[in-house]
């Protein structure tokens, strides 16, 4: 047996443009709801983003006072304790426990801090030709490339557009470049500036995964002495210390003071206790990211004799803005 199946006929041809124009309206507006919903949702996503943002920030500060704390109150000495941190010894007999410095819960959030000594690096505005010479040996510049680079960074700091054997000055070299620009011919106002000077690349500024750059041991700020309870081997190798003296110097911290430091590590400028300090803060709220402060401060006294810290340079999320 068949069964045939007959389709109604549409007497009315009106009725079936309608059902057409209304089915063409419901999809639009399902198309403009499905866009609202996603503007809604990115809307409220970037809403959660800015206060994490602006309470990471609330954190970090809260991170930088607390170290801040730690760095106002007189100390004796500066060195490292068993695990590696930063210690303000307050007596020569006694040593006091570093504080709580990671994983520190404030409501809903988290900050943690990291305090480093900026003595403990070479100052790039002060350090000898054959002491930044040493530092980019250190970290693995070729002979080449070093003397080009400690020519072009004396050229960069002179007050005159006369090139060195190896350097660069404006017109010979960096109004050549593709962005051209002149040579500051003063001193540097940050590390970062190494990467306007002819030869330095972000890998030796910076460094790679598996080794540190010159970034990792200079600085702009202090005086240019170097802590010797703080210094890092590579900072004390390009300084003249032999390796086996190196070894010596560094096995035999903490010296409390100077008096205490054998006579033949005693050379150039040297302090057992600094005034300037690396301070990096981190906030967040669990889920939404943190937000990091890297800042510089200096510790003053001053004619009231009241302690002060400075700011000498303050930076957010130092690493969004490296190459």
């Amino acid at each position: 047996m068949r069964v045939r199946l007959r389709l109604p006929l549409v007497s009315n041809p009106e009725g079936g443009i309608a059902l057409i124009i209304v089915l063409l309206v419901l999809s639009m507006l399902l198309a403009l709801v499905g866009e609202f919903a996603l503007a809604m949702r990115l809307e409220a996503t970037t809403t959660l983003n800015f206060r994490g943002a602006v309470a990471g920030a609330y954190l970090a500060e809260a991170a930088y006072h607390r170290a801040m704390a730690e760095i106002i109150p007189e100390a004796v000495a500066h060195h490292f304790d068993e695990d590696g941190r930063l210690v303000f010894r307050r007596d020569l007999l006694e040593v006091i426990e570093v504080p709580t410095r990671e994983e520190i819960v404030l409501g809903p959030g988290r900050f943690a801090y990291r305090i480093t000594d900026e003595e403990a690096r070479l100052n790039l505005n002060r350090a000898t030709p054959q002491i930044f010479g040493r530092l980019l040996a250190e970290v693995g510049v070729d002979q080449q490339t070093r003397e080009v680079i400690v020519d072009s960074l004396l050229d960069w700091r002179d007050a005159n557009e006369l090139h060195r054997l190896k350097g660069a000055e404006s017109d010979d070299y960096y109004l050549t470049l593709p962005v051209p620009y002149r040579s500051k011919n003063a001193n540097l106002d940050s590390v970062d500036e190494l990467l306007q000077v002819r030869g330095v690349t972000p890998e030796i500024l910076y460094g790679r995964p598996d080794s540190p750059g010159l970034a990792d041991y200079l600085t702009v700020a202090g005086s240019g002495a170097i802590n010797v309870n703080t210094a890092e081997p590579t900072v004390l190798r390009a300084l003249g210390f032999a390796e086996a003296e190196v070894e010596v110097l560094v096995a035999g911290r903490p010296y409390l003071n100077l008096a205490g430091l054998p006579t033949q590590f005693r050379r150039g400028n040297q302090r057992t206790r600094s005034q300037t300090f690396r301070i990096e803060a981190r906030g967040e709220l669990p889920g939404l990211g943190p937000r990091i402060l890297v800042a510089v401060v200096q510790r003053k006294v001053g004619r009231d004799g009241l302690v002060g810290v400075t700011p000498l340079s303050w930076r957010w999320n130092p690493d969004e803005v490296r190459p």
